[in-house]
């Protein structure tokens, strides 16, 4: 560490510690003491580069949400149709939430205690995607795919078929609805596409 400045190194040296505490025990249970032991760092230290565990458990879904996005964006391919990019896209992610609620069941459980909490921790990432939407959205103006869209009305499509898809993630984590949602996927896909030729 350089003056005060946090090693970035340790301090994913305790996400990575702390993101096996809270797949063992889930949230409510965990406690810097458990964090610390894990990590190998004295708390005082553990202290330098989070104020409590909540921030710690930020940081872990940070980077377990962020790698469920990447795994998505991975599977738009530029030549594939805006439907299919969309269908990839959010199979891939569904496929990503799943596992990872299923690996963090318990934290999960403690979440579902406190939904203000649990949508906190969803939007993390959410103007990224916005982004992504946009991005493709505009890519398949640009082929003549879909109807031209003035700059205000691509955001809005792209906000709003971001909220529309987070929906159906918070419902299947939330209420464990819309088991074969991946077969289903395609066809609302296919009715959203349909309406912007």
């Amino acid at each position: 560490m350089k003056g005060n400045a946090p090693d970035e190194s340790v301090r994913d040296s305790i996400i990575d510690a702390a993101t096996s505490v809270f797949e063992r025990y889930g949230l409510h249970r965990v406690s810097m003491h458990d964090i610390s032991a894990a990590s190998g760092m004295g708390r005082s230290s553990l202290y330098h580069y989070f104020r409590n565990k909540l921030e710690v458990f930020d940081a872990v879904v940070q980077k377990l949400i962020g790698q469920v996005f990447v795994n998505a964006k991975a599977e738009i391919v530029e030549a594939s149709t805006l439907a299919v990019n969309i269908s990839k896209y959010e199979l891939k992610k569904l496929e990503g939430i799943k596992a990872m609620s299923r690996k963090y069941h318990l934290a999960l459980i403690d979440l579902k205690q406190d939904p203000a909490l649990l949508l906190t921790k969803m939007r993390i990432v959410i103007e990224d995607e916005t982004k992504i939407l946009n991005d493709l959205i505009n890519h398949a103006i640009e082929r003549k795919e879909i109807l031209p869209l003035n700059v205000e009305d691509r955001i809005f499509l792209a906000e709003t078929t971001v909220m529309i898809f987070r929906s159906f993630e918070q419902e299947i984590l939330i209420f464990d609805r819309f088991p074969q949602m991946e077969a289903k996927l395609s066809w609302l896909v296919s009715i959203f596409y349909k309406g912007l030729q």
